[in-house]
């Protein structure tokens, strides 16, 4: 049974959690800080509609958690935050974001925020007018955030294909297997087009029929209706739309040998991933593939750092290593890389004094 709202709220390890309301705005906003131990919280801003109020709690609560683990895993001095917007008919979007670059600018670097589902460009100008704490792609910030997530899904691709292949990375063919990809927004477009590029049989779905027409006109991908897509008869299944999609229903339809893609949490739970290790499906840890951006983003807010491909290209081998040690310890992929995550960043608390503050910037983060 579901936790209710005050049950989920009592059960967070977050540092922080506050409620935003301007009822002028239509705006009610969630925003949790989990962890700021090792240097600054990252996390981008997610607007869409929630059925109950409850479930964009358990949303942020998730996200905010996962980016912690992500940036522990990237080596990122760093934890993580997440903010909801709920959308809704009467909120006022722009001048929403623009009261959110001013509530970022007050927390003065404890956050740094950027680009989720329904947060864009366009918004995080809004925010930017504001704020100096936000990652804004552009010739005047980091770079695209979009190809940054998409390097990094190709490099754990490759990771993927290695090890099904029984190959070295640098030998992997990504054109030797199939690959479903749900949803081409941005990154999902990319993985498709150089999919294809390399030769591989490209099948994907989106609930925006002019995004999938124009994948099928410039890169000869084959249409898959929305709801067939985790049936689709391919090697390997490329998430790149929302998260909670693997599930005890979802499981029993898929016919992958693989999983790797740019979603967020796409277990419904992490015993989700123990059961398809158990049946030979390979997982590539979400938190571990999609850091792409968020490599990018951190490097140049703490170290003015332009160009961090070598970083992100070093995620599949990231991956090629958990996955072997996952072999030999008999653990899902997922579970050893929480498990990972959480001895990091446990001895990044045993080197701090506590939450991370502003001053510590000059420092990049560290201590």
């Amino acid at each position: 049974m579901p936790l209710t709202f005050l049950e989920t709220l009592s059960n967070a390890d977050h540092e922080q959690i506050q409620f935003l309301r301007d009822p002028d705005l239509g705006l009610f906003a969630i925003v949790a800080i989990h962890d700021s131990q090792a240097g600054p919280a990252f996390g981008g801003i997610r607007r869409c509609v929630y059925p109950h109020l409850v479930d964009g709690l358990r949303d942020v609560l998730r996200l905010s958690s996962a980016m912690t683990d992500k940036c522990a895993l990237a080596g990122i001095p760093g934890g993580g935050a997440k903010a909801v917007v709920l959308d809704r008919a009467d909120l006022d979007r722009d001048a929403a974001y623009r009261l959110l670059g001013r509530y970022v600018e007050n927390l003065d670097g404890r956050w740094f925020c950027g680009p989720d589902v329904g947060t864009g460009a366009r918004e995080l100008a809004l925010i930017a007018e504001s704020t100096r704490f936000v990652t804004v792609p552009g010739s005047d910030g980091p770079g695209d955030l979009a190809t940054a997530t998409a390097r990094g899904v190709i490099a754990g691709l490759e990771a993927v294909a290695a090890t099904l292949q029984g190959t070295e990375r640098d030998k992997a063919e990504l054109g030797r297997f199939s690959y479903a990809i749900q949803g081409l927004g941005e990154v999902g477009s990319l993985l498709a087009h150089e999919l294809r590029e390399r030769g591989a049989r490209v099948i994907a779905s989106d609930v925006d029929d002019t995004r999938l027409a124009r994948a099928i006109d410039q890169d000869g991908i084959e249409p898959c209706a929305s709801e067939e897509i985790l049936a689709a008869a391919c090697d390997v299944f490329v998430p790149c739309a929302l998260g909670g999609i693997l599930h005890d229903l979802s499981i029993e339809r898929l016919r992958f040998r693989a999983i790797c893609g740019s979603a967020n949490n796409i277990l419904a739970t992490d015993d989700h991933g123990d059961l398809l290790a158990q049946r030979g499906v390979l997982v590539a840890p979400d938190f571990v593939v999609n850091s792409g951006a968020l490599i990018l983003g951190a490097g140049y807010h703490l170290f003015g750092e332009r160009d961090p491909s070598a970083a992100i290209d070093r995620i599949g081998e990231e991956l090629l290593a958990l996955f072997a040690r996952a072999r030999s310890e008999g653990l899902a992929p997922t579970r050893l890389a929480v498990q990972i995550a959480q001895e990091r960043r446990a001895a990044a608390r045993s080197l701090g004094a506590g939450p991370f503050f502003p001053h510590d910037l000059n420092s990049g983060g560290k201590r």
